[in-house]
């Protein structure tokens, strides 16, 4: 890489911390004049961002203003940060007051993987990266539940193209009755021996319910998971849980906002 090519993207981001303390357009001359950097070169930086999409330029005032892009390329540090203290303090309260393993799930292609997990203190365990098909999921048919219906199929057409599952022993038709269940739902509770292949102990269960995202994060969605027994005494309890904990990240996002 040539000393120029450093020279150059140092100066990049010199033009949006300059943009990120006056917090208002610019033009060229003022850009150049602030930062002591020749027109001529400020010049074909700010062109090379505007054909990029990361910098607007208004014809009238002739001045330039990030755009949108620019703030949406750091958006996902906020959100881990989300993740890691709101939602992650909210799996402890979970785990401690019903005493089963949590996980934090997201839509990964045509999977469900587990980002985050909490072991209860039963012998259940789920590994975090452990991923299961959306459309043999309780989980994932609560996300599919609230997606489109030719999102939800184009998710399932991909899953049996990538030979995941077998049209013959999960039909389209079988999905969309599933869907339709969960559309009515917004807790859901599925025993492992309800799948086809069941992954997880053959006594196993998931309850499960999609949480609030901040604006242009992942699908979140929170699990209790266990033996099945054990769950559905505690059912009542993992219900009122799931009600307080959405109520309250809501309301932190609209505080917020």
């Amino acid at each position: 890489m040539s000393r120029h090519s450093v020279k150059s993207a140092e100066r990049v981001f010199r033009i949006l911390e300059d943009f990120a303390r006056t917090r208002e357009p610019a033009r060229l001359s003022d850009l150049a004049r602030r930062l002591g950097h020749p027109v001529s070169s400020v010049n074909a930086l700010l062109k090379c961002m505007v054909d990029l999409g990361y910098m607007e330029f208004d014809d009238t005032s002739h001045r330039y203003y990030p755009a949108a892009r620019v703030a949406h390329l750091g958006s996902w540090l906020n959100c881990q940060d989300y993740e890691q203290t709101a939602v992650l303090e909210a799996m402890y309260l979970l785990r401690e007051t019903v005493g089963e393993s949590v996980v934090l799930a997201t839509t990964n292609d045509i999977y469900l993987e587990y980002v985050e997990t909490l072991h209860g203190h039963g012998g259940i365990k789920i590994l975090r990266g452990t991923r299961r098909l959306l459309v043999q999921s309780g989980t994932g048919w609560l996300f599919l539940a609230r997606s489109s219906i030719a999102d939800a199929i184009s998710v399932y057409l991909r899953t049996i193209e990538l030979g995941e599952l077998e049209q013959a022993e999960f039909s389209e038709a079988d999905l969309l009755h599933r869907l339709a269940e969960h559309r009515k739902m917004d807790i859901s509770f599925l025993r492992a021996r309800e799948l086809l292949r069941p992954t997880a102990h053959w006594d196993a269960a998931m309850m499960s319910t999609i949480i609030p995202s901040p604006p242009g994060h992942r699908p979140l969605a929170l699990g209790v998971h266990g033996l099945a027994e054990s769950l559905a005494e505690k059912r009542d309890k993992i219900a009122d849980l799931f009600g307080s904990i959405v109520k309250s990240l809501g309301g932190a996002h609209a505080s917020s906002d």
